[in-house]
């Protein structure tokens, strides 16, 4: 299965720090609404499926799969089998919770992009920053993710 795996630019970010421990293809988006629209638009390979992280300030030591993004009043839903991803993360200690609740910042926006493009073959999971992840959840996520079987 050929998989991407995306995050957010900046060595500051942890989508960024987590992906830089973990092999794969990656993007980096650009931290605007633009940039990122444009950077998702960009993508030529296809994949089997993309796996996206973006950090929330409001977690800690807890990891959120998002199911659904909405844009300008449009909706699109994951078709990834996300309580077997999260079973996978509690598998690993990783406390997870699932929402079905769009966010309204970047990452509800790359999130949608990203399931438009894909016709839902993406998920989006939020981390928690640097400063509320412990460098042992660090590296269980980073663990856990080298071993993700997506299924939808």
């Amino acid at each position: 299965m050929k998989v991407l795996y995306i995050g957010f630019k900046g060595r500051n970010n942890s989508s960024y720090q987590l992906l830089s421990e973990i092999s794969g293809e990656k993007l980096f988006l650009t931290n605007s609404f633009e940039g990122l629209k444009r950077d998702i638009m960009s993508i030529s390979d296809t994949y089997d499926f993309v796996i996206m992280f973006g950090l929330d300030t409001n977690l800690k030591d807890t990891v959120r799969i998002e199911c659904v993004a909405e844009y300008e009043g449009r909706i699109e839903t994951t078709k990834a089998d996300y309580a077997a991803l999260c079973r996978c993360l509690e598998e690993n200690d990783i406390h997870c919770i699932v929402s079905e609740m769009p966010t309204k910042y970047l990452c509800n926006a790359a999130y949608y992009h990203m399931l438009h493009k894909t016709d839902g073959n993406a998920v989006f999971i939020h981390i928690p920053s640097l400063k509320n992840m412990s460098e042992a959840m660090s590296n269980k996520l980073a663990q856990c993710v080298k071993k993700i079987n997506i299924s939808y």
